[in-house]
């Protein structure tokens, strides 16, 4: 019996519509070109801070201690820490710049990071990161309306 329902399964998948087929398949085909992605070369992510810095919240020191949060914590392989040369971070006065070679990691996991820094900071009830562009993260103020109540009274 056991045969003949593994003869009987492997019959349904070649009666599966098409659509159900390639639904399948996409996910991993996703997959793939993220690989392929880094496998060709370098990709440079920028966290821009030039707003607070402009209303001088964060200073050159706390940049320093940002560069060196996201150097020790950003987790590669499962490490954290041993960046080697896959991934170059330099700071450019008020932009820290994320240079990966040929390394798997998303974009997201920076703003994770970014907001580990700012709530350790105490900054984080002013600041949040914003996707500026596709490889880009900008510090900007939360959007609180405080005009509106104190112009009904």
């Amino acid at each position: 019996k056991a045969t003949v329902s593994v003869l009987y399964c492997s019959s349904l998948n070649y009666n599966m519509p098409k659509q159900t087929l390639k639904k399948a398949n996409k996910r991993s085909s996703h997959l793939d070109s993220r690989a392929k992605r880094a496998e060709q070369g370098k990709l440079v992510y920028k966290i821009d801070c030039s707003i607070p810095c402009s209303d001088e919240l964060i200073d050159a020191e706390t940049m320093k201690k940002f560069e060196a949060y996201i150097t020790e914590n950003l987790k590669i392989n499962g490490k954290t820490g041993q960046l080697g040369n896959k991934v170059k971070i330099s700071l450019n006065e008020n932009q820290i710049l994320i240079t990966k070679f040929q390394v798997l990691f998303a974009k997201r996991y920076l703003k994770f990071l970014t907001r580990k820094f700012l709530k350790r900071e105490k900054l984080r009830d002013y600041f949040r990161p914003v996707s500026n562009g596709k490889h880009e993260y900008q510090l900007r103020y939360y959007n609180i309306d405080l005009g509106d109540d104190v112009a009904e009274e």
